[in-house]
């Protein structure tokens, strides 16, 4: 479970369905998110750090990560062997496929980081960009 979405909701006294709609998501998706089942997105962390005023990078990393993934790796295997769609591949193809997939899912938390770096770095950019005018401004003034 997502301890820092639950809490910070019920603190809020906010309804799943309000934070989906804030979200834009589906009560379901939200409610995937709470209980861990899915990774919260770069975007949605920033919607919930407006929210909540709590450093959107809180919410991105969650507890049970590598678990959930080696979970989901052996469902998507499961569910493709019962459908016939492994027949005849060696073993090691079984290994690849997991590892291809964990990587994938890698690289997604990543580019989740990498935009919210990215947000970040654009908030310093336009304060500096301000600090730089009033400074322009006072030092013109005097000149």
């Amino acid at each position: 479970m997502n301890r820092l979405l639950y809490v910070a909701r019920k603190a809020k006294g906010l309804t799943e369905a309000q934070i989906a709609k804030v979200l834009q998501i589906e009560e379901n998706e939200y409610k995937e998110l709470e209980h861990s089942i899915v990774d919260v997105t770069a975007k949605q962390a920033l919607q919930l750090a407006k929210l909540y005023e709590i450093d959107a990078e809180q919410f991105i990393y969650t507890e049970g990560g590598k678990e959930r993934l080696l979970k989901y790796a052996m469902d998507e295997i499961s569910r493709y062997q019962q459908n016939g769609m492994l027949e005849n591949l060696p073993p090691i193809y079984y290994f690849n496929i997991v590892s291809l997939g964990n990587t994938a899912l890698t690289l997604q938390a990543e580019l989740n980081h990498s935009t919210y770096r990215q947000y970040e770095l654009e908030q310093d950019n336009q304060a500096l960009r301000l600090l730089y005018a009033e400074l322009k401004e006072k030092y013109e003034g005097k000149a």
